[in-house]
């Protein structure tokens, strides 16, 4: 008699559908290589724009239009993003519902992907409760003053940060099952850039929370039509003056803690998670032996390496009020857009593609030789920088146009190169590029 066993395994077998078995003569008998098919024109333009979006019409007074696109080098993609509305912390000063907000944010992931796309969901509401309870404790029906309004957002971003990184000696330590643990430690194994901006239509205040490297720029047109930039915000890394200072008077008895621009290795100088740059030796080798815990920094590379905590999820903010009169746009972008192109030149380039759509956007702009750029090349002699002989305009996306002139523009070889390069090559010469524009109009204005 078969043991149970056996009947169980002979029951599983005759349930399964009879299938063909591969036949690898179909494979041919060819000498030749079938190698990838190398990315076209328009294989360029449908990767440009497969996570691309537009709204021309917002509802928000002061906001007519954003766009967004992003173009992934890691797989995954390590970028994240967020954008759209949500109910004003505070009435309006005639006691009635006040505007909605507005929000666009851009989250920089490294070591990993998962705290970028956690902030995608947690960090808006983190902040929207925290400015409520400034509000209820204000009051009055009119605004907090910008200082409290500061703080509020400081607060949301490093209690959220606190929640996913000092919890980790609690979860090491708890009943919850070893998956459990792992999942609840994995977003701070990883690390995110932050770039957060809010829009309130009631105060035409814009806010810029950074934490990381990140960048936002203004861009407003002057009187003699030109277009002036104005960066809202800073990159927070190891060659950011201020937060050298910062670190070096936090850490006054560590002298090898910056070097080349990085933190202990690290580039950027404030960012979400990153535990390892958190956590102390003790709980990092706990989590390392017991819970497959990253091992950077490594000890052997870095023997002066102390317990930190080196990086802070506490963002720079700044606050600006958009005229009234004078046209102007901000553009949120990951670090991947300004390794290739200055904050002038992205605003150069949407003040091009602003007259383009105003004239009627009906054919593409592009420079007179470009069927006869010279033949290019990609590597470490040859990086792909933003260049005005190769500027082009043909995106009815603005965030796609800025995109496409940062990895090549109107050089129809150099673009087709550049996305035909997959990863883990594409690593050397492109990073994971976010890009959101938001167009502001006059007051009163839908």
């Amino acid at each position: 008699m078969n043991p149970p066993a056996t009947k169980k395994l002979q029951a599983t077998a005759a349930s399964i559908k009879p299938s063909t078995v591969p036949d690898l003569d179909s494979l041919g008998i060819s000498d030749n290589i079938d190698h990838p098919k190398a990315a076209s024109s328009d294989d360029v333009t449908r990767q440009l724009n497969e996570h691309a979006f537009s709204y021309s019409s917002t509802g928000v007074p002061g906001v007519s239009r954003y766009d967004g696109a992003q173009l992934a080098s890691n797989a995954r993609c390590e970028d994240a993003f967020v954008h759209g509305t949500f109910s004003s912390p505070f009435e309006a000063k005639d006691g009635k519902n006040a505007d909605k907000w507005m929000a666009w944010g851009v989250f920089d992931g490294h070591v990993g992907w998962q705290m970028a796309d956690l902030l995608t969901r947690h960090l808006v509401p983190y902040v929207r409760r925290s400015l409520q309870g400034i509000a209820g404790n204000s009051g009055s029906a009119v605004s907090p003053d910008n200082e409290a309004v500061d703080a509020a957002i400081k607060s949301a971003f490093t209690k959220l940060d606190d929640t996913l990184v000092k919890s980790a000696e609690a979860t090491i330590s708890s009943t919850a099952s070893l998956p459990e643990k792992m999942s609840r430690l994995e977003a701070a194994n990883t690390g995110s850039c932050s770039l957060l901006t809010l829009y309130d239509p009631n105060t035409r205040k814009l806010r810029v929370a950074c934490t990381g490297d990140s960048r936002a720029v203004l861009g407003r047109q002057t009187a003699d039509g030109q277009w002036e930039c104005v960066e809202l915000s800073a990159d927070q890394t190891g060659s950011n003056q201020d937060e050298v200072a910062r670190l070096n008077a936090q850490f006054p008895n560590e002298p090898n803690m910056i070097a080349g621009g990085r933190v202990w290795g690290i580039m950027v100088s404030r960012a979400f998670g990153d535990g390892m740059w958190k956590w102390t030796s003790a709980l990092k080798q706990k989590l390392r032996d017991n819970f497959n815990g990253s091992s950077v920094p490594s000890g052997a590379r870095y023997a002066d390496y102390k317990d930190g905590p080196y990086l802070t999820a506490e963002p720079v903010i700044t606050t600006t009020e958009i005229s009234t009169s004078q046209p102007s746009f901000v553009i949120v972008a990951s670090d991947g857009l300004w390794d290739k192109m200055t904050s002038q030149q992205a605003v150069d380039l949407v003040g091009r593609w602003i007259k383009w759509q105003a004239e009627g956007a009906s054919k593409p702009l592009k420079p007179a030789n470009a069927s006869r750029f010279p033949p290019p090349m990609l590597g470490a002699q040859h990086d792909c920088l933003y260049d005005e002989k190769t500027a082009t305009v043909q995106d009815n996306n603005a965030a796609v146009h800025l995109m496409r002139n940062g990895i090549g523009g109107a050089h129809d070889e150099l673009t087709r190169a550049m996305l035909t390069s997959r990863y883990p090559s594409s690593r050397e010469v492109r990073d994971d590029i976010t890009v959101q524009v938001v167009m502001f109009n006059a007051a009163g204005q839908q």
